[in-house]
């Protein structure tokens, strides 16, 4: 009996020396409770409220109101027992300590175990309903940067630029960095071709293709597919040209390395219109590629060289390009960042520079619409009956004009506007009437999320409702 019990309680020892041992202490926490920036931390700043602070990822996007003083706000921290700040690699007393936000700001947490957490501050001055509508747009689509303009009684009411047009070198952005413009290009190779039209150089009622047609000689006039020969400049202007099927893109049907020219020559002896010119409205961005070609025909001067000496020099703007199509080619531009597995330097810039490959800052664009807008403040460069021209619908589709839209349904003050789409790429422009605003959003990123254009129109919208 007594060698069984010791063989027993053996046993039982053995067993429980094998058990892990738990691990009582308490699990140290390694997270940021809260960053505020208030008035009663900073009473001589300048600040007229609380700062609005939104966290994406490990950033803290934060904005204070316009006039603070940037240089010397004390943030207040919180976060677990023991834990210790460092920003930019000074120590930092929460609540307490002044620091210098007029750059991005490197802020460190150390865990009382030692461990390291890294955070990045951006701070800048601004209205704090924009900004809120923009940093959830950033946090809702993924988008890195993006850069606002708006202008009342055509003079810019607020500019702003919101994140990184670098990521890896994480330079800021601000509305004077360069973005791709995509499809709002469409506006103004408008305005060079209305440009020629006031001049009398160009009627709107040119023919295009075949025997007295603009580009006769370059693309023949024997073996032209049925209709082409109706084809006018302003039916490209319209997109209602009569075809749909795009080969303006790089690869587009194996015509990879061709010009428009090239590529056009191949459409009009092969590919059979859908529709009638002039009867139905089909989105066609080879026609506006065609139409850069007419400027460059008419004027002499390649298109960017038009744009720049015929309509952006007579207004001060002198930084508007057909943009690059690698990374290495930026020049104060920013970098972009494609979603869904595309690729956002897969275009060739100048193939679509008339209907895609511009680039242009927030506040610069602005002046270019204020140059068009019917207003005094700032002289327009057409005249009353060019601009109404431009701005007329179409028979065929009410919605859109001589490369703008026009009549949304759902903002019916806008007077005109678009909008533009590239990998890596999402802009919007417009226009309002009643309000006597005008805006502009650039993103250097394009989400192929539901309700990713809605966000665009419904900021826009508040923006010009702001001032």
């Amino acid at each position: 009996m007594k060698k069984r019990f010791l063989f027993y309680l053996v046993a039982f020892l053995f067993v429980w020396s094998c058990q892990p041992v738990t691990n009582t202490e308490p699990e140290v926490d390694k997270t940021i409770h809260s960053l505020e920036i208030g008035t009663s931390t900073n009473p001589n700043s300048g600040m007229k409220s609380n700062a609005l602070v939104v966290r994406i990822g490990n950033i803290y996007y934060i904005t204070v109101d316009e006039g603070t003083d940037v240089t010397a706000l004390a943030p207040t921290i919180t976060s677990g027992e023991g834990t210790t700040f460092y920003i930019d690699g000074k120590p930092i007393d929460s609540g307490v300590t002044p620091v210098d936000f007029s750059q991005t700001a490197k802020l460190v947490m150390v865990g009382s175990d030692g461990s390291e957490s890294s955070y990045y501050i951006c701070l800048k001055t601004g209205n704090k309903l924009i900004d809120d509508q923009v940093y959830a747009i950033m946090r809702k689509y993924d988008i890195p940067g993006i850069s606002l303009s708006a202008t009342k009684k055509e003079k810019i009411v607020y500019s702003s630029g919101y994140g990184f047009a670098n990521t890896t070198t994480m330079e800021r952005v601000t509305s004077k960095h360069l973005f791709r413009l995509a499809s709002i290009s469409k506006t103004q190779t408008s305005i060079g071709i209305m440009t020629l039209v006031e001049k009398g150089k160009l009627n709107l009622s040119d023919k295009v293709f075949g025997k007295g047609g603009i580009f006769e000689q370059e693309l023949g006039t024997e073996g032209l597919v049925s209709g082409a020969g109706q084809v006018t400049v302003k039916h490209l202007l319209q997109h209602t040209s009569g075809w749909s099927d795009e080969h303006i893109f790089t690869s587009a049907s194996g015509l990879g390395g061709q010009d428009v020219l090239g590529r056009m020559k191949y459409v009009v002896h092969n590919i059979p219109m859908d529709n009638t010119p002039g009867t139905k409205h089909s989105y066609y961005n080879m026609g506006f590629g065609l139409l850069g070609c007419i400027i460059e025909k008419i004027s002499g001067k390649d298109y960017e060289t038009f744009m720049r000496e015929e309509v952006y020099a007579k207004i001060g703007v002198t930084d508007i390009w057909v943009g690059g199509d690698q990374y290495h080619q930026r020049d104060n531009e920013c970098v972009y960042y494609s979603q869904d597995g595309k690729n956002g330097y897969s275009n060739d810039m100048h193939l679509i520079r008339a209907l895609g490959g511009l680039i242009a800052s927030s506040d610069e664009l602005m002046k270019v619409v204020a140059s068009v807008d019917y207003g005094d403040v700032f002289p327009d460069i057409l005249k009353k009956e060019t601009l109404d021209l431009m701005y007329t619908p179409s028979e065929a589709y009410n919605r859109y004009a001589l490369g703008w839209r026009v009549n949304y349904p759902y903002y019916p003050d806008w007077s005109s506007y678009h909008g533009g789409t590239l990998a890596g790429t999402g802009t919007l422009m417009a226009r309002d009437k009643s309000r006597d605003a005008a805006s502009v959003v650039l993103c250097n990123s394009r989400s192929y999320l539901e309700g990713f254009d809605d966000s665009m129109y419904d900021l826009l919208d508040m923006v010009m409702d702001q001032f």
